[in-house]
């Protein structure tokens, strides 16, 4: 690990701080006499949730689903930088990406469980971003950050709309900080993984009730989604698990069989969703085992493909999912309809039955609500979705056996 002074480190990024409304260095005078750690963002000492793929040679990771999350957990400190490489050309908004960032204090007097910081906007080109920095400014006073505090950046921009290209346009290099790295926050013994379309993606919602409609990179929030609210800790309302994410907006199942038209079954397999040269590098999903996979698919595909036709497909992919990319027999499928439409509930439910026919774990999930949705063209809004979360929640704890008693992330 490179040990240098915070005053090199200014002297060397001047160039790219002064355009950076996120970093400024008006870092206290003790701040100055404080040694300076780089850490790569291939380190062990990085908790990574999501497809991505590392760079050993540069310590890089690169990524470009939506929800993929990077945790580092600090003592002793005054600030965090994050390094990023965006240069996603994009379709809106000149490209790049948005990110959160949200802390848990072992103080809980300092400040709640995944306490939200900020957000902000990365690309073009290489920057430099606070994650954390003067932290009277995160809390109330008196807040005490001795003990330890783990950091966590989440992306929040669906690739479809900023348009990387896996192992060139977008990744985490590493982390800046004047603190000492502890060792990561531990993998949730409770994984999920989220299968579907802009529903699950968290497209249009920025949490915020602007109802800001157009496809717009700066409009999207994973952490808002239903699988987000799902994903909390238990004392937030979620189940504390670790989730990972794999949504495309517009994404029908089968797909056309077209290159630029792929659907979920043709996408699935790969580390990356956008297009490019290296795009198909193959997923190791021995990397993030899961207990349960809810998959949401289907809102798209009527009428493009006949009922039979999208029914095979989906039994085929179950099957997929259980025996050929995660080999695992006891894997829970949650097959959900809604809540954008119900149409394809009763297909839904004929594939659920004759999955478990062949022995596989489906079952159904009814995320519907009685009253329309209120967030753009028709999709969930924040407020939606913490109400599906908290239809779905109870009808996956019964099948997973999972209570908040027995578990508190």
């Amino acid at each position: 690990m490179k040990l240098v002074t915070l005053l090199t480190f200014i002297a060397a990024t001047t160039a790219t701080l002064k355009n950076n409304q996120h970093v400024q260095m008006n870092l206290s005078p003790k701040a100055h006499l404080r040694t300076m750690s780089t850490i790569p963002a291939t380190s062990s000492n990085i908790k990574w949730v999501g497809r991505r793929e590392p760079n050993m040679n540069t310590g890089s990771m690169f990524f470009d689903y939506e929800g993929v999350s990077a945790s580092i957990t600090l003592s002793d400190f005054s600030y965090l930088v994050v390094n990023i490489s965006d240069n996603c050309p994009g379709s809106t908004v000149g490209g790049g990406s948005r990110w959160l960032v949200t802390m848990n204090t072992s103080n809980t007097n300092t400040a709640g469980p995944n306490h939200r910081i900020s957000t902000f906007w990365s690309g073009p080109l290489q920057s430099l971003f606070y994650m954390f920095n003067n932290p009277g400014s995160h809390c109330d006073p008196g807040c005490d950050f001795s003990g330890t505090t783990t950091f966590t950046l989440t992306r929040l921009t669906e690739s479809r709309l900023s348009g990387c290209i896996p192992g060139a346009n977008l990744s985490v290099n590493s982390f800046i900080t004047d603190g000492t790295v502890n060792a990561p926050p531990p993998m949730s013994t409770r994984r999920l993984e989220f299968i579907g379309d802009s529903i699950t993606a968290g497209d249009l919602n920025d949490g915020a009730g602007r109802n800001i409609c157009g496809n717009a990179a700066f409009n999207d929030d994973i952490t808002y989604s239903t699988g987000g609210q799902l994903c909390l800790p238990t004392s937030l309302g979620g189940f504390g698990s670790d989730c990972m994410y794999t949504a495309y907006g517009g994404i029908r199942l089968p797909g056309t069989g077209n290159p630029n038209d792929w659907g979920m079954r043709q996408l699935y397999p790969f580390t990356f969703q956008s297009d490019g040269p290296n795009a198909y590098n193959s997923w190791n999903f021995s990397s993030f085992p899961v207990d349960a996979i809810i998959s949401n698919l289907g809102t798209n595909d009527r009428p493009v493909a006949p009922d039979y036709v999208w029914q095979e497909a989906y039994v085929s992919f179950v099957q997929q999912l259980v025996n050929t990319y995660y080999q695992n027999p006891n894997l829970v499928v949650f097959l959900a309809y809604g809540p954008m439409t119900n149409e394809y509930q009763p297909l839904v439910t004929n594939i659920t039955s004759t999955l478990v026919a062949q022995g596989i774990k489906a079952h159904l999930l009814d995320l519907t609500l009685p009253t329309p949705m209120t967030g753009c063209y028709g999709h969930p809004s924040y407020a939606d979705n913490i109400q599906i979360a908290a239809k779905a929640k109870p009808q996956i704890a019964a099948v997973m056996g999972w209570t908040d008693d027995e578990f508190d992330m």
